[in-house]
């Protein structure tokens, strides 16, 4: 970890990392012409208003210069569309790796017992979910350091940044961000066909999300586990984008 890894502390410490005024420019909505950032906007108010009616999402209180902690309803929302970018993406390279080393799942229509129905490639498996880890892998570390949020962040005027002082995250920071966030749900990905051990690993990832989805609910900064073990925080531009 670098230097530049505080220990607590709001937005806007004397790193000056996070904006004087106003919404981060990093996190903000992208130029979609006028109809579609109306739209954008009036979509944010609306997720706001109920993210405000969410017990425990009204304790956010503001962060200094204009900016409030990022809640879990906006956080959410960020990752789904987040996930639908990663997921078109790994499926187009996972078909062509189906299309190498043949399908995951296969189908006997000849089988003569239940047991040769289906015949499971584990090969194939495996290089589809090192295709998904790497995917996700790159993907959240490149924005997280270099453009401040993702672009499910952008979307809902999101960013983050070192808990002290606002600084771009440093790739120690993102990479351990990014291992407590997908880790435990990507070792499950890789061993699920593993009779035991996949579903095991698959409890084992839904419990850290639940984990993960609390702590930050009950953070009064909306810090998780993956922002406390990285030292990262998340923000939103109090006032919408029009």
């Amino acid at each position: 970890m670098t230097d530049s890894q505080g220990q607590g502390g709001a937005p806007g410490g004397a790193g000056g990392g996070w904006p004087p005024e106003g919404p981060a420019p990093q996190g903000s909505t992208p130029d979609l012409g006028d109809t579609a950032t109306q739209a954008a906007a009036g979509a944010r108010s609306a997720i706001d208003d109920v993210g405000r009616q969410i017990p425990g999402n009204a304790a956010t209180r503001p962060a200094p210069m204009g900016l409030v902690y990022g809640d879990v309803l906006n956080r959410s929302i960020a990752y789904i569309i987040d996930a639908i970018l990663i997921g078109i993406v790994s499926a187009i390279l996972q078909m062509v790796v189906g299309a190498i080393f043949g399908p995951a799942i296969g189908v006997n229509l000849n089988a003569t017992s239940l047991g040769d129905l289906m015949s499971v490639n584990y090969l194939t498996i495996l290089v589809d979910a090192a295709v998904g880890i790497a995917i996700s892998f790159a993907y959240f570390i490149y924005l997280w350091t270099s453009q401040r949020a993702t672009v499910g962040m952008r979307v809902l005027s999101l960013q983050v940044g070192n808990e002290s002082n606002g600084a771009t995250l440093t790739m120690d920071q993102a990479i351990i961000r990014w291992a407590a966030l997908f880790g435990p749900a990507a070792l499950s990905q890789a061993f699920w066909p593993a009779p035991l051990i996949g579903m095991l690993l698959g409890l084992a990832a839904f419990v850290w999300f639940c984990l993960l989805l609390y702590t930050t609910w009950a953070s009064p900064t909306k810090q998780g586990l993956h922002d406390k073990y990285a030292h990262t925080m998340v923000v939103k531009a109090v006032r919408p984008i029009a």
